[in-house]
């Protein structure tokens, strides 16, 4: 009996010296690999696609991220675990983190003059930056793919908005602003008097107040010929005007509408009924993955005409909802009392915007029925900021550089019934309350008679 206790207690040990060998085996061999599993709903604390994208396009060059912070600091931390994921999809993406007041030397260096800045080297270039999150980091390391800057020409003399002004509410100097941190060139031109700077390789003609005259679309018609890109953003107009500009639009397949987007839908998101909210798009390589909701204030329908010539393709990429309406009264819509008019108006949905492209060679247009939704007010709304560098990219055939928004969780709605509402009124609000009140001074009472 002792004996066979002997053997079973052997027996026992070895299968357990067994399990912890295969144990540290394991560890030692898949140590080396990070890999987590993403076990939440949008996958916030994963990188998003275009990340990944853009790592994959370096194909295996080196990228070296080096970030100069303060022992102790908190934010280092955060970021610590934001370059162990770029670097788990990548292994030549490494990074290292220096304290620069113990290395001064060397934050000297590579011309380092704050805490919290951090330098990326890659491709023989070399860039810095602050407040890192992976939208930053993502976008520098696209802009280091690019062998050079593109070059975007905002037109002026229209009375349009201004890329020179940072402080009016209606100027571009916020959109002037970001293109610069996106490594795009930024110019302005006067058509009739400069005409298209040489290297262009988009022209904006944003919001003009005036029509186009013949010479200047002539000239913007030259540039596309060219293999150019074209960005038309043009606000609704009175019937009569702007004919210049829409028979242009017109040759080429597209056609500007004469109406107002009425969406009454957008009080419940508590907008007005003439800034509708855009949540539908056509599959585009603009809008590929693309989930974020747009604001046009004031806007007009721009859609695919009957007859497109045959050299070109076009697309309807953004629409408004279904219960919008292109309203083309405009006077009853100054006085407020606009309603869908079967015969007149169009029922939505609607497309806002139009993308063209030549089937043969290089050449791309993009028309949308507004010029605000970019302003320094409406800029940072909602995705506006982010379907512009969207469009931008795409025209200037640079897909890669789409932009990107760090994952982030969906809030969730809670709309309540009236009867909802008036139970958590009256039972936690004021019936916990009144009860507590009524079991204390209960209580008081009782003791004050008993004791």
């Amino acid at each position: 009996m002792k004996i066979r206790n002997i053997f079973s207690s052997f027996h026992f040990l070895l299968h357990l010296a067994v399990a912890l060998a295969i144990a540290l085996f394991g560890y030692l061999i898949f140590r080396e690999f990070h890999y987590r599993f993403d076990f939440s709903k949008d996958k916030v604390y994963s990188l998003s696609p275009q990340s990944i994208k853009i790592l994959r396009e370096y194909q295996r060059q080196p990228i070296h991220v080096l970030a100069f912070f303060r022992d102790g600091e908190r934010s280092k931390e955060r970021l610590k675990v934001l370059l162990k994921e770029y670097a788990s999809y990548d292994s030549g993406f490494k990074f290292d983190f220096y304290d620069p007041d113990r290395m001064p030397g060397l934050a000297k260096r590579y011309h380092v003059d704050a805490y919290e800045t951090v330098v990326v080297e890659a491709r023989g270039k070399q860039e810095r930056m602050r407040s890192v999150n992976e939208q930053s980091l993502t976008n520098m390391l696209a802009r280091l793919l690019l062998d050079e800057k593109k070059k975007v020409v905002f037109t002026t003399g229209h009375g349009g908005p201004n890329p020179a002004d940072e402080k009016g509410r209606e100027g571009y100097g916020e959109l002037k602003k970001l293109l610069l941190e996106f490594n795009y060139d930024v110019q302005e031109t006067v058509l009739l008097r400069g005409g298209i700077p040489e290297g262009t390789d988009l022209l904006v003609i944003a919001g003009p107040r005036v029509d186009l005259l013949p010479e200047e679309l002539k000239i913007a018609e030259n540039h596309f010929n060219r293999g150019g890109d074209v960005f038309f953003l043009i606000d609704p107009v009175d019937p009569g005007e702007g004919e210049n500009l829409r028979k242009f639009l017109l040759n080429y397949g597209i056609q500007l509408g004469n109406n107002v987007i009425v969406d009454k839908l957008s009080k419940l998101f508590g907008a007005d009924y003439l800034i509708p909210l855009i949540t539908k798009y056509t599959e585009h390589d603009i809008t590929k993955g693309f989930e974020l909701a747009t604001v046009f204030p004031i806007i007009r329908s721009v859609s695919k005409a009957e007859k497109v010539p045959g050299s070109y393709h076009i697309s309807e990429v953004a629409w408004t909802g279904e219960g919008s309406w292109g309203e083309t009264d405009l006077v009853k819509l100054e006085n407020g009392t606009a309603d869908f008019d079967s015969g007149a108006d169009r029922l939505g949905p609607l497309s806002v915007m139009a993308a063209l492209t030549k089937v043969k060679g290089r050449g791309r247009i993009i028309v949308i029925g507004d010029s605000d939704f970019i302003n320094n007010t409406h800029l940072s709304l909602v995705g506006n900021k982010d379907l512009f560098l969207n469009v931008v990219a795409w025209l200037v055939g640079e897909e890669r550089l789409i932009s990107i928004r760090p994952r982030a969780r969906e809030a969730t709605l809670l709309f309540l019934k009236e009867v909802d509402q008036e139970f958590l009124f009256y039972v936690p609000v004021l019936g916990l309350p009144v009860l507590c009140f009524v079991t204390g001074t209960g209580v008081f009472l009782m003791r004050r008679k008993y004791y």
